[in-house]
């Protein structure tokens, strides 16, 4: 035990993290499984949108790295961009799809609107799961999250390549 933390304290933390997981209860067990697999393809998809933005930008980007384009430097950006919200969009759909042919939504539309809302983290859709399933939509919101930043890390190197030619 480290030094600062004294006996009391110690054990205080202790029983505050066995009431704590005591009360899950596990009721989230079954989310976090039934999760795995939009949350696995919607890595997929992504994965495979982020191997397309790599390719585009090796034939489109490189080129205009040096010189006078910046026009089409932007260009690239715009592009680049589009991309990757096709790319979310798709991670979107995917969850959206989940929760209509498990009965969670009963018609696609909502499935999107409720979907759009978890990916981004907003989170006001104003439509609830069913019971047992309330906290799922932010499984999604997890997924979505750490999609947003591995599109944020792909595109700042891009425009940081981009951009230290004008140095």
């Amino acid at each position: 035990m480290p030094k600062f933390i004294g006996k009391g304290t110690a054990v205080e933390a202790m029983q505050i993290a066995e009431e704590a997981f005591v009360a899950l209860d596990f009721k989230y067990s079954k989310q976090i499984l039934a999760a795995l697999l939009p949350m696995g393809l919607t890595v997929i998809f992504h994965g495979a949108g982020i191997e397309l933005v790599h390719r585009f930008f090796r034939r489109f980007g490189r080129p205009v790295m040096r010189g006078p384009h910046r026009a089409a430097r932007t260009a690239v950006i715009i592009c680049v961009v589009a991309m990757l919200l096709v790319t979310h969009f798709g991670g979107v759909v995917v969850w959206a799809a989940f929760y209509y042919l498990n009965d969670l939504i009963k018609d696609m539309s909502h499935a999107m609107n409720y979907s759009f809302n978890s990916y981004t983290t907003m989170g006001a859709s104003g439509i609830v799961l069913p019971k047992g399933w309330v906290g799922f939509g932010n499984f999604e919101s997890m997924t979505g999250m750490l999609m947003f930043g591995w599109s944020t890390a792909v595109l700042a190197d891009i425009i940081g390549k981009l951009h230290n030619t004008d140095d």
